[in-house]
């Protein structure tokens, strides 16, 4: 059984680089968030192993839609009107838990999901799949809607993604090696470059990356 603890973690890096050997991704001011689904069974565990279901059920019913069997890795977020992540509205969502306040906050702050990693598909453990192919499954299980978003990335051109990320005042990016497979812990294979201008507060508990 796939738990929270299983979860991959990013290493700190301390500058951006490129590198053909690389996949470089935004990093998203939100909460990760391991999603599981078996058969009509939906559950979003925080990476400390809290369920995210009672505050989230626009999410829940998003990846209820989704056919098929599945784990996924990804960040859930409430963004602006910009587009760019809103931690703080995020974490008030978070926080919302009676039935009436909950479904104000769905139609006032709808959540999105911004899936990058698979692993599991069907019955069949992927973690021991390349990163890249673990993508190709996790591209093909799956459309895009206003709350389920594939997160893709970019190779190579990691400076590049670093410009954009300092372009937008988004709070970095994630470089991860794309012939590694999904480790348990933290591992250099991911590294985890942050913009540090904006002065992002610490992680409050639930589980950011």
């Amino acid at each position: 059984m796939i738990e929270a603890a299983d979860l991959m973690l990013a290493t700190l890096h301390g500058r951006p680089f490129s590198d053909p050997d690389w996949l470089f991704e935004l990093k998203y001011d939100g909460f990760r968030c391991l999603v599981v689904k078996a058969g009509e069974d939906v559950n979003l565990w925080s990476r400390n192993g809290n369920l995210f279901n009672g505050s989230f059920p626009d999410v829940v019913k998003a990846v209820e839609a989704t056919p098929g069997d599945f784990v996924w890795d990804a960040e859930l977020t409430v963004d602006d009107d910009t587009g760019r992540s809103d931690f703080e509205r995020l974490r008030q969502r978070a926080v919302t838990k009676t039935p009436k306040n909950v479904r104000a906050a769905v139609k006032s702050d709808p959540a999105r999901l911004y899936v990058f990693d698979a692993l599991s598909i069907g019955s069949e453990d992927v973690r021991n799949l390349p990163l890249m192919d673990r993508k190709l499954h996790l591209r093909d299980s799956f459309e895009n809607t206003r709350t389920l978003v594939y997160a893709s990335g970019i190779p190579e051109e990691g400076r590049l993604v670093f410009d954009e990320v300092e372009n937008l005042g988004l709070e970095g990016m994630i470089a991860k090696r794309m012939d590694s497979t999904y480790q348990r812990g933290r591992s250099r294979d991911w590294l985890k470059i942050k913009y540090q201008e904006y002065g992002r507060p610490a992680a409050l508990g639930w589980g950011r990356k």
